[in-house]
């Protein structure tokens, strides 16, 4: 698997057995507001490479939406993306599903937790490549962030599971999560975690823990059977302005701390903390 951190929640990943490619929770363009009030809230984001950045994203063969605040459906990106690419899949949350649905995307998936889906090649070509058995990317959804009120339908979570052998990707960008769905997204997926993507800094509002880091994102990676492989969300780190800006805060875990807490509580070296730079790949070879 070929993983490119693209800076806020989004990421664009290779997978190698299916040869399918999945562009998540996409900001590729403009600002962040939200309920369009940009009194309330404005988010940037270094967006040089966003030209290299939205090439990138109109090869997708599918879209993941988490959630369907506007961090992870972005809807400028996604009007941006609807110009060029209206056929692609689109999968995500039941919030996020309604979000793409109303700006026009015609293929939407809707997952509640413990539901999958499989994504293949949009590509003739790729198509050709994919996998004989045509098993294509299994896309299994989690119980994931509360973000609302306690009534409120959780987003979701994902555990991608790349063909039979390929490789098993986890994200939820809240580090928030169920772990009875964790576990059997996981049983689904063959029985392993290979590479997770998690925040591991802790960000409050007004005192408010709205994504969790640290010690909480430990237990999710012991609850996933100690994935390989760590890539930190680096979701906290923008240029924020509004009235709201000064209610956040966060808890100042670096990878280096993260890394030593993870060898303390798993022995050393079990899993690597790969720290990503925006717009260059990581490779992630499966192990056993």
């Amino acid at each position: 698997m070929r993983y490119t951190y693209l800076g806020g929640n989004s990421w664009f990943a290779e997978m190698r057995v299916s040869n399918v490619r999945v562009l998540c929770d996409p900001w590729l363009v403009g600002d962040l507001t939200f309920f369009d009030m940009p009194a309330l809230y404005v988010g940037r984001k270094a967006l040089s490479e966003s030209e290299r950045w939205l090439d990138l994203a109109r090869g997708a063969d599918v879209i993941l939406l988490s959630q369907g605040w506007e961090d992870h459906a972005h809807v400028p990106t996604l009007k941006a993306l609807m110009k060029t690419i209206p056929d692609v899949p689109v999968v995500g949350s039941p919030a996020a599903a309604d979000v793409a649905r109303g700006l026009g995307f015609a293929n939407v998936t809707s997952l509640r937790a413990n539901a999958r889906t499989v994504i293949r090649p949009r590509c003739a070509d790729a198509d050709a490549d994919a996998d004989a058995d045509g098993e294509g990317l299994a896309i299994i959804a989690t119980e994931g962030a509360l973000v609302g009120p306690p009534w409120s339908t959780r987003e979701a979570g994902f555990v991608l599971a790349d063909g039979a052998d390929g490789a098993r990707l986890y994200y939820e960008p809240h580090c928030s999560y169920d772990p009875e769905s964790v576990h059997a997204a996981t049983r689904a997926a063959g029985g392993r975690v290979d590479a997770c993507v998690t925040p591991i800094r802790s960000v409050d509002v007004a005192g408010f823990t709205l994504v969790s880091g640290g010690a909480e994102a430990a237990t999710l990676l012991e609850r996933l059977g100690v994935p390989r492989v760590v890539l930190p969300l680096r979701n906290g780190e923008l240029e924020q302005e509004g009235a709201s800006a000064g209610w956040l805060g966060t808890d100042g875990t670096t990878r280096d701390a993260f890394a030593r807490a993870c060898d303390a509580r798993f022995g050393e070296g079990r899993t690597t903390v790969e720290w990503p730079t925006p717009g260059e790949g990581i490779e992630i070879e499966v192990v056993r």
